[in-house]
């Protein structure tokens, strides 16, 4: 066991070095989500990335680049690893970054790691920045009858005063899993009467997320039928968990299909649209353009994904479909990216 810098927390032997004074820690890629945050938990400090368990590794957490509700305020891993220690595929350790916060010292390489799955190089090592548990976080949940008034909501919030952590919106198929979770009091008649929702959440001090969540119901006014706000830290908590696991891909359990989709936030409406007329279930980062499909049952994805593509057709973004059974899982995608990449192919030979 070894000792954070403060001399009396007890930590796991899986963090290599913490000084917490300067709000960095290097841990091994095999040290747990759910450990992470205990040992930050103590110096009260956190790494504000979502996950869907806590039995994650760390490792996964960045080779799969994994993100959540939070990313509208916080920033995704891109904005935290500063450090990584990985080795390649004959076994030769190499390194990026390093421990202290203004390192700027050669590539970026730390960067391109992030997300590769592990097809760079085996992560050995990482080093992130962290940052201070807030006092207090409060949730506020908004409905909304019609797209229409969604879509003159998030309008607003172009010029809103407010500056949420959390800016996620889902539809009402979506909200019988989602709204229970957070609290079984917003599972009501919410639902029925409500095509979409949108869910804000604030930090930092009792009177600043107060003031918020004041302001953000005044902003709505007009455009949301209601706003509910839930001042429980724990609501927060519970809400990005159930964000993440409807977002993750289990084969499983379900069967079908689910989609991911990456485009404009000007944008992220109109795919709400196509998942209210096929009768599909949505929930995504408003704020971010990423909004995930799921179907309860097995069905075709033909069309679906012939209406993504189109939505996103000239660069606007990027569909990944994901077709489901229990033995095998493939992609279907359209992106810039997949287009450069082709002709690269074809310009190197």
């Amino acid at each position: 066991m070894l000792n954070v810098e403060s001399g009396s927390t007890q930590i796991s032997s899986d963090v290599i070095d913490y000084p917490a004074r300067d709000m960095t820690i290097t841990v091994g890629a095999a040290m747990t989500v759910g450990q992470l945050q205990d040992v930050l938990r103590h110096e009260n400090q956190q790494l504000p990335i979502d996950s869907a368990n806590d039995e994650m590794t760390i490792g996964d957490l960045v080779a799969f680049d994994i993100s959540g509700p939070r990313q509208y305020g916080y920033g995704t891993l891109r904005d935290y690893v500063i450090g990584i220690e990985a080795s390649d595929g004959i076994g030769r350790v190499f390194h990026a970054g390093g421990r202290v916060v203004k390192n700027v010292a050669g590539y970026d390489l730390c960067r391109l790691l992030i997300g590769a799955e592990g097809k760079l190089g085996k992560l050995r090592q990482l080093t992130f920045k962290l940052k201070p548990l807030p006092v207090e976080q409060h949730l506020s949940v908004a409905a909304f009858r019609t797209l229409k008034d969604l879509d003159s909501a998030l309008e607003r919030l172009n010029l809103s005063s407010t500056t949420p952590q959390i800016l996620d919106v889902f539809n009402s198929p979506a909200a019988r899993k989602l709204l229970p979770a957070m609290d079984s009091a917003l599972a009501s008649e919410k639902i029925s009467s409500s095509e979409s929702f949108l869910v804000l959440g604030f930090d930092g001090l009792r009177k600043g997320c107060d003031w918020q969540t004041k302001a953000l119901a005044e902003e709505l006014h007009g455009t949301a039928s209601s706003v509910t706000s839930v001042a429980r830290s724990e609501a927060v908590t519970t809400y990005c968990r159930a964000a993440m696991q409807f977002s993750a891909c289990d084969t499983a359990r379900q069967k079908g299909w689910s989609a991911k989709v990456i485009t404009l936030p000007s944008r992220v409406v109109a795919v709400l649209q196509i998942a209210m007329d096929l009768g599909l279930l949505a929930c995504g980062r408003a704020g971010n353009g990423i909004v995930y499909l799921r179907a309860e049952s097995a069905a075709d994805g033909g069309m679906v994904r012939d209406r993504l593509t189109r939505l996103v057709d000239g660069g606007l973004g990027y569909v990944e479909i994901r077709e489901l059974n229990e033995t095998s899982r493939y992609p279907v995608m359209t992106s810039p990216v997949e287009r450069y990449s082709k002709t690269l192919h074809e310009l190197l030979g």
